[in-house]
């Protein structure tokens, strides 16, 4: 009797630890590099040079950008590389001090000018993540973009003139489409912020016209929001 009563003791215990242990699943830790597709929306400081040739010298402007986009990062593979497109609305604009000599009155003419640029930015770029722990990751990126020119215009005092208007600038006109390069790194701080700097340089010349040519290149400084 005495032992069927330590029986009975020994697999109520048993019921009792069963009961009361509960199944811990496998913690997977999570990467700010993970392998997985996310989405990014981002502001960018771009500052840039309008740079001219013409006859064998050059002349560089500098000139103040801002961009708002938004990226999708696709993963290739296996391996932590990605297929990164998207599309940013970018606002060029500069003022400077203009100087103009009059011949009919002997005046000396000042005057502010002003130029203001529109456009639509595609970059694609392939990118490939360095997972440095689980909370950063280091981004390097390479690729070319296209650029859609929306609206150019330069003021000097109350006249003003289309960059893009043949009336207007003649063969000197600029043009709607460029392509491009850029390339940099971006670096991915606990999955939700990126931030990154890189170098930009137009391919195809925004004007060209015998031996005058355009061209924009400069930096992209961003800040963005992962999700």
């Amino acid at each position: 009797m005495a032992a069927f009563a330590a029986f009975c003791m020994s697999a109520s215990a048993q019921v009792t630890y069963g009961n009361d242990y509960q199944y811990q699943p496998e913690k997977k830790s999570s990467y700010a590099g993970d392998n997985e597709a996310f989405s990014t929306l981002y502001v960018q400081f771009n500052p840039s040079t309008i740079k001219t040739k013409s006859h064998g010298s050059s002349d560089s402007e500098s000139c103040t950008a801002f961009s708002l986009g938004y990226s999708y990062a696709l993963p290739l593979g296996d391996i932590p590389l990605y297929l990164e497109f998207g599309g940013a609305v970018q606002w060029f604009f500069k003022s400077t001090d203009y100087t103009d000599y009059d011949p009919y009155s002997g005046a000396t003419i000042n005057e502010k000018q002003k130029f203001n640029m529109i456009a639509l930015k595609i970059p694609v770029n392939v990118m490939y993540s360095f997972n440095v722990s689980e909370s950063f990751s280091i981004q390097p990126y390479a690729g070319v973009y296209a650029r859609v020119n929306i609206l150019a215009k330069t003021k000097v005092g109350d006249e003003s003139a289309d960059m893009f208007s043949k009336d207007d600038m003649g063969d000197m006109a600029w043009k709607r489409f460029q392509v491009g390069w850029n390339a940099g790194c971006k670096f991915r701080i606990a999955q939700k912020l990126t931030i990154g700097a890189g170098y930009y340089m137009d391919l195809i010349k925004i004007m060209s016209y015998n031996e005058h040519k355009t061209h924009f290149q400069g930096f992209d400084i961003t800040l963005g929001l992962n999700f």
